[in-house]
């Protein structure tokens, strides 16, 4: 059976998950005098942008109208420091030249817009190891509904059970999960030990360790 591999990309391509909650807090404290918390991401990561926010908004009752405003905002910003400075996640480069020099397709698929994946891989330069990069913008529901890897599989030509996905959150692991595709997890240190990771086929310290679960999946 052909097999393709499905990235996630903040927190498993690129370490961006520390700079979108920065961002988050600079521009709310900035704009609304609003001090998010740690309580206000958690299990955000894999979240569409705009759906975030508009969970901020309702909390802190401000108004729902400047949420697309604020995710331009946040996108901007994240998009900027990333491309000043991208710190990619420890083992990227090997991982994607092992999985290249295998053979296996590979795609992006992200709750991130369009333009944020494409600055993204290219600040990084590892655009031409995927085939395709696939965004949750535009589409109805965002992780943890299955439908932008659902898309991803369809880039690939192949089906769900083909496909396996490098995720680093529950959002993302339980969308690859209720896609039927079979999911590898690298949470982020502070969440390893959260007992939900149990539902991914395989879960890894770092991507150093992914490729020895992908042999044994496919």
């Amino acid at each position: 059976m052909n097999y393709g591999i499905i990235f996630d990309m903040d927190g498993v391509l690129v370490d961006s998950e520390p700079v979108w909650m920065a961002v988050e807090q600079d521009i709310y404290l900035k704009q609304y005098g609003v001090q998010l918390t740690s309580d206000d991401f958690i299990d955000s990561a894999g979240i569409r942008v705009d759906k975030l926010l508009a969970t901020h908004h309702q909390r802190y009752s401000l108004p729902m109208e400047d949420v697309p405003q604020r995710a331009i905002d946040v996108v901007t910003e994240v998009g900027r420091r990333i491309q000043s400075s991208p710190i990619p996640m420890p083992g990227v480069f090997e991982l994607l030249e092992t999985i290249k020099q295998h053979g296996l397709p590979m795609v992006v698929a992200s709750s991130s817009p369009k333009k944020q994946i494409a600055r993204v891989l290219e600040a990084l330069n590892i655009t031409h190891y995927f085939s395709h990069q696939v965004s949750a913008e535009g589409l109805v529901n965002g992780k943890p509904h299955p439908a932008v890897f659902l898309l991803a599989a369809e880039k690939l030509g192949l089906t769900p059970e083909q496909c396996i996905v490098i995720e680093d959150a529950i959002n993302g692991m339980v969308a690859a999960k209720a896609a039927e595709m079979k999911v590898i997890v690298m949470p982020d240190p502070e969440q390893r030990s959260d007992p939900r990771f149990a539902l991914a086929d395989a879960k890894v310290d770092s991507l150093n360790q992914v490729w020895q679960h992908i042999e044994t999946l496919i």
